[in-house]
């Protein structure tokens, strides 16, 4: 692991433990981002684009990304694919339950929920399936536009869930730093991939 990796790392979980910390419904900070990002002109296509990010959407691309990967005789990406998209959804269910973060107040909701607040689950799972796939799909020549288009995918489906007052801007900045921090360290640790150190 480089130098910049570990600082990298160190950074996505402060990123993490100052939105568990500081966020949440005794924030002044979140109650005045959460208003100022409701934007009536911007609630339909929010409610399109947040499906991405919800659990059929996160597995159904994953599923269909993978059955490329193996039938393309990537079988070891496939299989790790799979892993880490179960892995990460187990872990933010498990997050969920231990800090139990009330969500913002259910008369602004404009979406269904039915889950605790903290991470964002559609934050994290977009993160976590965007790089995924840029990191083992995308060939060595086309990694950075595809790094960059998965960043702008994962940020999109965050701001959503802000849009549409489920949640505290500190829940969608944490799930897009676990999101990072999980891809990142699994896809590292695990041996055989076709990644090179620098990503």
């Amino acid at each position: 692991m480089t130098r910049l990796s570990a600082f990298t790392y160190a950074l996505l979980a402060l990123v993490f433990g100052l939105a568990l910390a500081f966020g949440g419904p005794e924030s002044a900070l979140d109650r005045s981002l959460l208003a100022a990002m409701h934007i009536d002109a911007l609630v339909d296509p929010a409610r399109i684009l947040t499906r991405l990010g919800d659990w059929y959407g996160y597995f159904t691309i994953g599923a269909v990304a993978a059955l490329w990967l193996a039938w393309r005789r990537h079988r070891r990406e496939a299989l790790l694919l799979v892993a880490l998209l179960l892995s990460e959804r187990l872990l933010v269910t498990l997050l969920k339950l231990l800090f139990g973060r009330s969500r913002p107040d259910p008369l602004g909701h404009l979406d269904s929920v039915h889950t605790l607040s903290f991470p964002s689950g559609h934050s994290t799972n977009a993160m976590t399936l965007a790089l995924g796939l840029a990191l083992l799909l995308a060939p060595e020549r086309h990694r950075k536009p595809a790094l960059a288009a998965a960043l702008l995918f994962a940020f999109a489906v965050g701001a959503t869930r802000l849009v549409l007052g489920v949640h505290w801007p500190s829940d969608v900045a944490a799930g897009w730093a676990l999101g990072a921090l999980w891809t990142m360290l699994l896809l590292r640790l695990t041996a055989g991939t076709s990644l090179s150190p620098r990503h």
